[in-house]
């Protein structure tokens, strides 16, 4: 820990120390006199016409100094966390939803095979149900659906599952 502390504050010293931050400094520092001197004369209901205003050459050099810097900051930041966490959590989120759409397949392709078999090898809902659960009065949907595929090899759809309106859906 105490490592990383000291790389993080060795590379903000060395922003610190850089020409570019001196130029974009020396930018602001005279931003500010400009603004002040405005003020002051405002205030005093005088008209402001000196020329302290930054000129365009030193507006283009802040401007690169920053772009400069911008760099730096991201390099410094990259090595200190090779990863940033929206990135984890994007790459997370990816892998969820590979995860999912190949879970989804089987399921379609299990469902594939269910309807391709004859009608004898499929037993009744009803008497599946009456068979694994007689005396539950209500039961877990999800249940069910796992009970019968551990069973038949079979997936069903939780809407094949609620068209058998004789037992209760919790």
């Amino acid at each position: 820990m105490d490592k990383d502390c000291d790389m993080i504050y060795k590379n903000i010293s060395d922003i610190y120390k850089s020409e570019e931050f001196k130029t974009y400094d020396n930018f602001v520092t005279l931003v500010a006199k400009c603004v002040w001197q405005i003020r002051d004369k405002d205030r005093r209901g005088k008209v402001w016409n000196e020329q302290i205003r930054p000129a365009m050459f030193e507006m283009k050099r802040a401007i690169d100094a920053l772009v400069v810097l911008a760099g730096n900051v991201s390099m410094y930041n990259a090595k200190t966390m090779p990863q940033c966490s929206k990135c984890k959590a994007a790459i997370r989120k990816y892998n969820y939803s590979v995860k999912e759409i190949e879970r989804m397949r089987n399921d379609y392709a299990d469902l594939k095979k269910e309807a391709e078999k004859p009608a004898e090898d499929k037993m009744d809902m009803l008497t599946f149900l009456n068979k694994n659960y007689p005396t539950a009065e209500d039961f877990l949907l999800s249940d069910v659906k796992k009970k019968y595929k551990e069973t038949f090899g079979m997936i069903k759809t939780f809407n094949v599952l609620k068209e058998n309106r004789s037992y209760e859906i919790v």
